[in-house]
């Protein structure tokens, strides 16, 4: 099973201290919340444990196979959603799917597409473009794009944003099945029900 360590983390722009001695180990199948007031920190933490920010102290391991993954190989080991990633309104869902596969070199790119796709239940407006839709079906192709590489670690910026009844289903179903198969969730997130999921609990406020 997978692991996550993060030791004595600890991230500051300037004289704004974020969080300092942030320390978690997180096994494969649990799922970890990380609560906090809006522009507490949750986001920039979230980028940390995925690889894609450098915290000021502190480091993150992500183990796989009894081995820790090496600094490069750590965000291709991860999937993000959030608010703040983007996806191209000019391709259909197919094509970003199939682009993000081929940047990451991903091998049996058409049917980890396909499985992605029938995940977030948008194979019948797969060849439409996502200029077309809506902003929760937006936030179905970040749901697809994270999942396209089954990855160990998934982490998930406010997940629900945008997303409407049969939206907040898919996202319960996708959680579920990440903690089933014993990989790792990290979920950031203010809504207690969300919150409420996860096995352990980290608000941010508590390492200022």
């Amino acid at each position: 099973m997978p692991r996550l360590v993060a030791e004595n983390l600890g991230k500051r722009y300037g004289r704004r201290v974020l969080f300092r001695k942030l320390s978690f180990a997180l096994e494969g199948g649990r799922a970890l919340a990380v609560t906090g007031a809006n522009g507490a920190g949750k986001s920039t933490l979230l980028k940390i444990l995925a690889g894609v920010l450098r915290p000021t102290k502190g480091v993150v391991a992500l183990h796989r196979n009894g081995q820790v993954l090496p600094d490069e190989a750590h965000p291709l080991q991860t999937g993000l959603v959030a608010p703040y990633l983007n996806v191209y309104d000019g391709f259909t869902a197919r094509e970003n799917l199939a682009f993000l596969a081929q940047a990451r070199r991903l091998s049996q790119a058409v049917d980890r597409i396909e499985t992605a796709l029938a995940q977030v239940d948008l194979t019948p407006r797969a060849d439409d473009l996502v200029g077309t839709y809506s902003s929760g079906m937006k936030q179905r192709v970040k749901y697809a794009a994270a999942l396209l590489a089954e990855p160990p670690l998934l982490l998930l910026d406010e997940p629900t944003a945008n997303l409407d009844a049969a939206g907040l289903a898919m996202v319960e179903r996708i959680m579920a099945h990440q903690q089933e198969t014993g990989q790792l969730l990290i979920v950031a997130t203010n809504v207690a029900a969300e919150a409420a999921k996860c096995d352990d609990v980290i608000r941010i406020e508590d390492y200022r």
